[in-house]
């Protein structure tokens, strides 16, 4: 019979002197999958021995006991179940032969677990992933208090500021955290366990979101939010890939600042503070940029300065962004087979109806883009996103530019011949080209532009004034043109400010 103990024995003390090397490593994964087998045959209604008896017997008490009223009572629920396989495992420990352990080695108690915090995660998390992606959310679990495996992550990486994690394969995990790639070492057990953790992430976020997310062969591509709030998830599974894979964008606790970003080295002072100017201006700005180079980051940051002159509005697909502002209203789009979809253009009219002055969206992907310029010239600053890559580094303006101009004529009702570049040129005042280096890795601003028009003359092309540039041979920002444009621009609305 199963007897309750607590999941550790060993102090932190001796967990901490303990390192990770890869031959620890092999043995730990070795004995993690020996086991998770010998478990699954346990939980499997053809055994009937008595261990496996009493095994479901505790797992169906824990779940009769706790209804899934909300995320945290579901995972206080997982942590009772930690316990109930914690025992088991040591109990296959201390008779291996006697469960059908064969070892070829003798496991020490650093071993044990190891091997024990590794399948408890396989059993009831995400496998792999369960630290990296929720530890901000599982920290205060006693589970956590002693784990080696909390102890190992701490040395790496600060799990505080992971801000995106990709599963290409069973063993090509990786996460993105402080402008660095780390390649976490602890693989999938096999393919079938990755999409189980699949399945396992999409129906939890079903039965704690109400909601109906379904992934399989005749549907093999899922977007889901995790029901702790600070994760979104997309996955692919064959056919629509040889291999499952899957991806967790992780968001702070909080919406980085301006001053966040400035220590990250994707801005400085002087941008600062002439992004404080724009805002307080009411600005339309475009960020362009390609996925991963910082687009959102910035987005939300930007906010923080707007001025306390009415309501704020943000529009976007899944909830990423998180100004920090007051009298917000956070506002989504909704695409349903089912019919009934909320659109960028259903909720651009909310705002003209609930006196909305300031407007985030969060990503324009289509003609949507065109709604939030039309918006922007009955309001007092927009702020926007959209997909772009640096291809070189002429005529970037016309490149960027460009590509807004065909998202926009997705737009049934935009102009369709070079009217439509000419009413872009007066909607969009500073345009903001973002990128993640290929030499450091890091996301910075990489070019600022004041725009100023379109000329139809010679083939016809965006008119803007450079303002920053960042000087890879110099590794630092350049301000390359003091615009008095821009300053007339910036004291028509009542901002005193020059660069």
């Amino acid at each position: 019979m199963l007897k309750f103990k607590s999941i550790y024995q060993n102090s932190l003390e001796e967990n901490l002197n303990k390192d990770f090397d890869l031959d620890y490593l092999s043995r730990s994964l070795k004995l993690r999958k020996l086991l998770y087998f010998i478990i699954q045959k346990l939980l499997l209604s053809t055994n009937l021995s008595a261990l496996a008896i009493d095994l479901r017997n505790k797992l169906e008490e824990i779940e009769s006991k706790n209804a899934l009223d909300g995320v945290d009572l579901f995972y206080k629920q997982k942590s009772q179940k930690a316990i109930i396989f914690a025992n088991l495992i040591d109990l296959i420990f201390s008779d291996p032969i006697k469960y059908g352990l064969n070892l070829s080695f003798a496991p020490s108690s650093q071993d044990i677990e190891w091997t024990k915090t590794l399948l408890i995660h396989d059993l009831l998390y995400y496998g792999p992933v369960t630290l990296v992606s929720l530890m901000r959310f599982l920290k205060e679990d006693s589970f956590y208090q002693n784990n080696p495996l909390v102890l190992y992550m701490n040395r790496i990486l600060d799990y505080e500021k992971v801000s995106e994690l990709r599963v290409n394969s069973i063993d090509e995990i990786y996460i993105d955290v402080e402008n660095k790639t780390v390649r976490w070492k602890i693989p999938f057990l096999d393919e079938d366990h990755l999409e189980l953790v699949i399945q396992r992430l999409i129906s939890e976020s079903n039965i704690l979101s109400n909601s109906s997310i379904r992934i399989n062969a005749a549907s093999p591509i899922a977007d889901f939010e995790h029901p702790c709030g600070f994760i979104r998830g997309s996955a692919v599974i064959p056919p629509a890939a040889e291999k499952a894979f899957f991806t967790l964008r992780v968001h702070p606790n909080k919406a980085y600042t301006l001053n966040d970003l400035m220590q990250f080295g994707m801005l400085d002072e002087k941008m600062k503070q002439f992004f404080i100017a724009l805002q307080q201006a009411g600005t339309t700005i475009a960020i362009a940029g390609t996925m991963g180079s910082g687009k959102t980051t910035l987005l939300s940051a930007l906010a923080e300065y707007w001025p306390d002159k009415g309501r704020k509005a943000t529009i976007e697909d899944t909830p990423e962004l998180k100004p920090a502002v007051n009298d917000l209203v956070k506002m989504r789009t909704i695409d349903s087979d089912l019919g009934g979809e909320i659109t960028v253009t259903k909720l651009t009219k909310a705002c003209k109806r609930h006196s909305v002055r300031y407007v985030i969206l969060s990503e324009a992907r289509d003609g949507s883009a065109w709604e939030i310029l039309q918006l922007s010239q009955s309001i007092l600053g927009s702020i926007m996103t959209f997909h772009y890559t640096l291809r070189s580094d002429h005529h970037l303006v016309d490149q960027a530019l460009n590509t807004l101009v065909a998202l926009c004529k997705q737009n049934e009702l935009a102009p369709k011949n070079n009217d439509i570049k000419h009413l872009i040129a007066d909607m969009v005042q500073i345009l903001v080209l973002v990128e993640q280096s290929l030499f450091d890795n890091v996301r910075r601003i990489k070019k600022i532009y004041f725009v100023k028009g379109f000329d139809e003359a010679n083939g016809g092309s965006f008119k803007a004034a450079e303002l920053f540039s960042y000087d890879e041979t110099l590794s630092s920002f350049v301000l390359v043109n003091q615009c008095e444009d821009l300053d007339k621009y910036l004291k028509s609305k009542g901002v005193n400010y020059s660069l």
